[in-house]
């Protein structure tokens, strides 16, 4: 079973952490001698450390630098837009 080990560096993944949980995307941004600080990127993003050890029951698939700048700028014409209204 793959581990948070598993995940590289300022790589993005889309996991599922546990069976029949939602899919996740998933940054790890620093790691310890026993954790890794994962960023998880939701309708809020939020930071989270986990073990090295913790199971993810499925990593789904790690994005190629072209679908991570294609998921970046989804919310950069997002943040344009609002800038507008204001």
């Amino acid at each position: 079973m793959p581990v948070f080990n598993d995940l590289s560096l300022d790589k993005q993944y889309l996991i599922n952490e546990f069976d029949g949980d939602q899919v996740l995307l998933v940054e790890p941004i620093m790691k310890t001698e026993s954790c890794v600080l994962i960023l998880i990127h939701e309708d809020v993003e939020t930071f989270q450390w986990k073990k090295l050890s913790d199971d993810i029951f499925d990593i789904i698939e790690e994005l190629t630098e072209e679908k991570s700048e294609e998921f970046e700028a989804l919310f950069e014409e997002e943040d344009e837009f609002e800038d507008f209204e204001d």
